[in-house]
């Protein structure tokens, strides 16, 4: 068998069993690992990686590619609740890169690190025939505040941050060349959502988080597994972005479809108790964003999607490594 037959998530799996994680609070599964550093305080831990060749569009710029790296490691400490303490970033670029390129590649990853109070604190360069980044990120969080991926419970609310659908009218204005700089950010420059998961961890609410990084059907489907619970979502209260819907427009692609499994939004993904939603919403509206509900956890352990009171078992979609051919073609 190889990687491309079981997915990444399987890989991961292996991976699992196979060492030894140490004295960890909370270990590989979760968005970021937490150590105990004393009675009160977790650190976090997370790492990403991303390639030209196999993760970015070729229209992605140097600057972006430097803010994507950093954005998409944030987002890990913003799944927890956490402050982003500093971000180490290795660097694997062909010789003959330009030293315009890294400048520009720097500029955006230090742009991002400071708009979200943090910084780029270290690193590695070395020699790579393809552009190769990888970012660790160290953060901090209060041990009753942390958010974890296990803990959600039948009946309780799922919700998301922001809207969803941001990613994909990216990629689908790219594709059909349609010319709008600011709906193809939302593709190359996400926004990690570090106040709003603040503003949740400090309300002490919710009972399970993630960040919506490879798709929502994804994302509820590893869920599900960890806490041998289902969901029912109801189509029609997904909030759908504004890009995607002027995209739709132009293209007439399924719109509900690109939100559910396309990814790339870098949202927050939650549970919790019903009796608790109203005054947390109100807690994330103060950031600026908003909190919507989207349905609810179930103890049949199957994923529905519910629309005009029909149900449907709900595809899982959602983008894997290893197991599908590359997201962009960059060739």
């Amino acid at each position: 068998m190889k990687l491309s037959d079981i997915g990444e998530r399987e890989a991961i799996r292996l991976i699992s069993q196979a060492i030894s994680t140490g004295n960890v609070a909370v270990g590989i599964g979760d968005d970021c690992a937490a150590i105990d550093i004393d009675d009160q305080n977790y650190l976090l831990v997370s790492t990403d990686m991303v390639s030209k060749k196999a993760h970015l569009p070729r229209e992605i710029t140097p600057f972006q590619m430097g803010w994507f790296i950093v954005a998409v490691n944030l987002s890990d400490i913003a799944a927890k609740g956490g402050e982003p303490i500093g971000i180490v970033l290795s660097l694997g670029l062909p010789k003959n890169t330009s030293i315009m390129f890294l400048q520009r590649l720097i500029e955006g990853a230090n742009r991002c690190a400071t708009k979200f109070d943090t910084a780029i604190i270290g690193g590695d360069t070395k020699e790579n025939p393809h552009i190769t980044l990888c970012g660790t990120i160290l953060g901090r969080v209060k041990k009753d505040e942390f958010m974890p991926r296990k803990g959600a419970q039948p009946g309780d609310i799922v919700a998301v941050t922001g809207t969803l659908g941001k990613a994909a009218a990216g990629y689908y204005a790219l594709k059909h060349k349609i010319q709008n700089k600011e709906i193809v950010k939302g593709l190359l420059q996400p926004i990690p959502r570090i106040k709003e998961g603040r503003a949740l961890a400090e309300k002490k609410t919710v009972s399970s988080c993630m960040d919506i990084s490879d798709g929502i059907s994804a994302s509820l489907y590893q869920l599900g597994e960890l806490n041998n619970v289902g969901f029912e979502i109801c189509r029609e209260k997904i909030p759908i972005s504004p890009e995607l819907i002027y995209i739709q427009q132009q293209t007439k692609i399924d719109v509900y479809n690109a939100a559910l499994h396309f990814g790339g939004d870098y949202e927050l993904l939650i549970t919790m108790p019903a009796d608790h939603f109203e005054k947390t919403a109100k807690a994330v509206e103060n950031t600026g964003n908003k909190l919507t509900p989207i349905g609810r956890v179930t103890k049949t352990k199957s994923i529905k999607l519910v629309s005009k009171h029909i149900k449907n078992i709900l595809p899982n979609q959602g983008y894997e490594h290893f197991r599908q051919t590359q997201k962009y073609d960059s060739s």
